[in-house]
């Protein structure tokens, strides 16, 4: 008897399944745009499907919620693209966990900075979608990526052993604080260096304390 396992061919997407991606990814792209752009009062679907070149009725077909759930779906893409991003800065860092922990915290900084994130996330993002959902997107991605960083951080003995959960929590609230401020600062870049000293520097209080 035979102990090859049977592969079965991985079931390619229909030339209608892929258009329907396609014209979804598209929409999306726009509406960041626009939002970016213009910000969602001043945003019609009107221009988004016609930036994206589609009719309205298939911006509805996509987004039956309207305005409101293509706004999520920007925010929730560029959320997605920020993680991804964050991630691969920490890994290019290539040293300790507390090197990738810094580089992770000044990428996410300058992130801030960019005028799509900052407008869209930032000042549109609690407004339009109510300060529960907007903030319940918000832990989805970063929650985690903290979380993980600071398990490697204990466990390589850089910072003392504290519940994780309260202690991520805690600094995903520090650097909310952060975004939130830069957002609608008139000087975001010294926003951002004061922020970083203050976080770094609260990082380095969980440093294990010398016998």
């Amino acid at each position: 008897m035979s102990t090859t396992k049977s592969r079965r061919p991985m079931a390619r997407r229909s030339r209608r399944e892929e258009y329907s991606e396609t014209t979804r990814a598209a929409l999306v792209t726009s509406a960041i745009e626009m939002f970016a752009e213009r910000g969602y009062a001043e945003t019609s679907l009107d221009a988004i499907a016609s930036a994206a070149r589609v009719t309205k009725g298939a911006l509805y077909h996509h987004f039956p919620g309207g305005k409101k759930a293509l706004f999520t779906a920007a925010f929730d893409e560029i959320e997605r693209q920020v993680h991804e991003r964050l991630l691969k800065m920490a890994a290019a860092e290539g040293g300790s966990p507390w090197d990738s922990a810094r580089a992770g915290l000044r990428g996410f900084l300058d992130i801030c900075l960019e005028p799509v994130y900052r407008r869209v996330v930032w000042q549109e993002g609690p407004h339009v979608m109510g300060f529960g959902p907007w903030w319940e997107c918000e832990e989805r991605y970063s929650l985690g990526m903290i979380a993980a960083m600071l398990g490697k951080l204990m466990d390589a003995g850089q910072i003392e052993r504290l519940p994780i959960d309260p202690l991520a929590r805690t600094l995903s609230g520090a650097l909310a604080g952060a975004a939130t401020a830069m957002s609608i600062a008139s000087d975001p870049q010294r926003v951002r260096a004061e922020f970083e000293q203050v976080i770094a520097r609260l990082l380095e209080g969980l440093r294990p304390r010398m016998p």
